[in-house]
């Protein structure tokens, strides 16, 4: 069988014979054959790895590539919420893990409070799609409004509703996470959308193993809506990041006010002398790429 072109082959160590006592030509002639094929391939391997042409093309770093196709409000001025990506766009050794809670609560009657009275495990998190018997679909925590953080307590969900008390679960796709230790450029782009009359202000920010990391916030300024049509601006930035193995990073968002959200835009159909087909626009992407190993 042909081996395709792009295949970098690794060089095999020879099983060199015994040596006999005293001198003989013969078997020094297989030990230098021996030696240069196996020098041989090692020479070709380097060459092909350290060429120009095609060099890099054989190295396989860690990488991971992804988006969200959904809205993703906010909700509360006074609350972090966490970037979430719905699809894997491209993934090697890079990949997107969720936060997840199982509770005992109840929503309601004809409200938005879910009063959540037992922790199965996990912990809830603003922004958590919910699901469970009798919930509403698409219902999120929007904020915690009492009680221990993640835990027993009073929260605002998105949508009103009369829930009995059931089992709820909560998923929030948002943990980055890598099988390599090494140092990662991290790079994202956000949707920003600001359906008020006024610009308001959005930030975000790297938060790695569920912790802020310092001086890693951006601030944008969102255009305000205009002639009937919302303000729109990318928020996009670049930041290097040191993980270990198992390690995780999130990027965290804020807006200063309400109006401010994170838009998905639905591709738009060619209309003849109005517009051409316009692709679907992720209302979040972040790929997160491995630069080099971890230095001493």
């Amino acid at each position: 069988m042909a081996i395709p072109a792009n295949t970098l082959l690794a060089p095999k160590a020879p099983n060199l014979l015994v040596s006999p006592v005293e001198y003989n030509q013969r078997y020094q002639e297989q030990l230098n054959n021996a030696l240069r094929i196996y020098f041989n391939q090692l020479d070709n391997t380097l060459q092909t790895l350290l060429s120009n042409t095609p060099g890099g093309a054989f190295i396989r770093f860690p990488y991971g590539a992804f988006s969200c196709l959904a809205d993703q409000p906010d909700g509360n001025i006074g609350t972090a919420y966490y970037m979430q990506f719905d699809t894997t766009d491209f993934s090697n050794d890079v990949s997107i893990a969720s936060h997840t809670a199982v509770v005992t609560a109840s929503i309601g009657p004809a409200s938005t409070t879910m009063t959540v009275t037992a922790i199965t495990s996990g912990s809830l998190l603003p922004g958590m799609a919910l699901t469970g018997a009798g919930v509403t679909a698409g219902t999120r925590i929007v904020t915690q409004l009492t009680g221990t953080s993640g835990s027993t307590g009073t929260y605002q969900v998105s949508t009103a509703q009369t829930t009995a008390s059931t089992s709820i679960t909560g998923a929030l796709a948002s943990k980055i996470t890598v099988v390599q230790p090494g140092l990662y450029n991290l790079q994202f782009s956000v949707q920003f959308v600001n359906t008020a009359v006024q610009i308001y202000d959005a930030d975000i920010w790297l938060r790695v193993n569920g912790t802020d990391v310092a001086n890693t916030n951006s601030e944008w300024s969102v255009p305000n809506r205009h002639g009937g049509v919302d303000g729109h601006t990318l928020g996009a930035l670049n930041l290097y990041v040191e993980l270990q193995a198992g390690d995780y990073v999130e990027l965290m968002w804020h807006a200063y006010n309400t109006s401010v959200n994170i838009q998905y835009l639905a591709p738009v159909a060619a209309s003849a002398g109005v517009t051409p087909a316009v692709p679907g626009t992720p209302s979040a992407v972040a790929t997160l790429s491995f630069v080099s190993a971890l230095t001493a």
